[in-house]
């Protein structure tokens, strides 16, 4: 595939961010009306098993990143045959994987309601709702492979329509349930239902878009397994990391400060979930493909440029949302969840200013598994997991969900900001001097404005709608957009020229 026939990088951003906002929108206003009808209790049961659910993701094993990779690579190459044949020997174990959840939900249902001392009136509901998302992640494993393909191909734009579909769906069916007084299994049906859609229309999308894609459960390789595997692995262990950070602090609460103390948390993770998935859909979405697909032409000089200018443009967008999420996050939580919400704020201002500075880097990431150099950041990304449970179960009983919050800040920030520039330098080998350079101007502006609401409170407006919330927004969002004009020039004079052209 050459450079000049790649779609538009922007175009790919776009679509994601489409998709991302139909998914915060909807998301923002449905759980703010599912906390409403389940209240704190029903809330945090579907938080706790939502992250519960969350640990079967690593049994991904790493093969919807190497998709991701190998079949961008293979694609470029017109290496058919390569491509067909790691797309089916993972649609084989997809398959295995599906099928082993969807059992184990109907077997440890009964374990967990016990291990968590769910109350007499909730233990069924919590015990189907298990058996309903196990039934839903199992379907989603050959749903998102089918997926991944679109994605690894750079049809954004197709895969975003069938998300947006799904999402609007999916709102509107757990809207219609828990209006029946279905509860929080409703929202279960809910999800069973939008998983099977989502594998239906994904795989239709592959038929359609790519004649060269030939699906067979028998045209898997052992050889093939070995390679994905062989990637995989160390994407497994980054993966287990993540859950580390959001799911086990869930259960972390759950067994030591309550399943109320879980919804209370579970409205900033959420939040810090959307802002994580905004920027990730894109850096690391969006440039993994097309890192993979360069480094298959072996043009090492464009990889570097493009790199350096990848790690600008996530920084940019990490600060530039961070900023208002820190200034106007008390108004937001009071609008969306309810004043009884106010007090996770610290919480999320923890989290915020983490996951802040982990995703102004989040293309490094994408450049990792671009080169297949993820192995060594894999294991230190463990690492930082384990310390974030011991730091978490150790500081939940001195400062409760606080504490949760520092124990997965402190080793996130250890990481990001001494070890992974260093290594991505170094692999990619370019100078730290300028890696640090993409960085700091988008900080020093989010510090400038974070700096105005610590000192000078009274200049702040005083919020009370989602109109307001989103205008006096727009003042830090055009800064951070001038700002990013003045340090990429060549950006400011394609999109003047794109402006002429379209006004002619």
């Amino acid at each position: 595939m050459s450079t000049s026939r790649r779609p538009s990088l922007l175009l790919n951003m776009m679509s994601n961010w489409s998709g991302l906002v139909a998914a915060v929108l909807i998301g923002f206003f449905l759980t703010s009306y599912i906390i409403g009808e389940l209240g704190k209790t029903g809330f945090g049961i579907w938080m706790l098993i939502s992250s519960i659910v969350g640990y079967y993701g690593i049994l991904d094993l790493g093969i919807e990143s190497a998709i991701s990779r190998y079949v961008a690579r293979y694609a470029a190459q017109k290496d058919y045959e390569g491509l067909n044949s790691t797309i089916n020997t993972a649609l084989v174990l997809f398959c295995i994987i599906g099928g082993g959840i969807i059992l184990a939900s109907f077997w440890i249902d009964g374990f967990l309601a016990q291990f968590f001392d769910v109350a007499e009136a909730d233990v069924e509901a919590f015990k189907k709702l298990i058996i309903i998302l196990g039934i839903s992640v199992g379907l989603s494993f050959p749903g998102n492979l089918f997926g991944a393909i679109i994605k690894a191909h750079e049809r954004f734009l197709e895969a975003n329509l069938v998300d947006i579909i799904i999402l609007v769906l999916r709102a509107g069916i757990v809207v219609a349930l828990l209006e029946m007084d279905m509860g929080v299994v409703g929202i279960g049906w809910a999800n069973l239902v939008s998983a099977v859609l989502m594998l239906g229309m994904n795989y239709y999308l592959c038929r359609h878009l790519f004649p060269h894609v030939q699906f067979n459960l028998f045209g898997g390789h052992w050889k093939t397994l070995v390679m994905l595997m062989g990637f995989g692995i160390a994407t497994t262990i980054m993966e287990i990391s993540n859950i580390m950070r959001f799911n086990l602090d869930s259960f972390v609460i759950g067994k030591w400060l309550g399943l109320a103390e879980v919804g209370i948390y579970g409205v900033a993770a959420v939040l810090v979930r959307y802002y994580l998935q905004f920027i990730s859909a894109a850096t690391i979405s969006v440039f993994t493909p097309r890192f993979s697909s360069i480094a298959g032409e072996q043009d090492r000089a464009y990889l570097q440029k493009l790199f350096l200018k990848s790690l600008s443009i996530g920084a940019f967008l990490s600060f530039a949302i961070a900023t208002p999420m820190l200034i106007w996050g008390e108004p937001f939580v009071r609008l969306w969840a309810g004043a009884e919400f106010v007090e996770v704020l610290p919480t999320f201002w923890v989290l915020t200013i983490a996951y802040a500075v982990t995703l102004s880097q989040s293309t490094s990431v994408a450049m990792m598994y671009a080169l297949k150099r993820h192995q060594l950041f894999a294991v230190i990304s463990l690492i930082e997991g384990v310390v974030n449970v011991a730091l978490s179960i150790y500081l939940a009983p001195i400062y409760g969900i606080f504490g949760v919050a520092l124990g997965t800040a402190i080793p996130m920030l250890i990481l990001k900001v001494f070890l992974q520039p260093l290594y991505l330098t170094r692999i990619l080998e370019v100078p730290l001097a300028a890696y640090l350079r993409q960085l700091y101007l988008p900080l020093l502006l989010a510090l400038f404005f974070c700096g105005i609401w610590l000192y000078f409170p009274h200049w702040m407006p005083n919020i009370q709608g989602y109109f307001a919330l989103v205008f006096w927004s727009l003042p830090m969002f055009l800064a951070f957009a001038a700002l990013y004009a003045y340090q990429h020039p060549e950006d400011r004079q394609r999109f003047l020229f794109w402006q002429s052209s379209s006004a002619s």
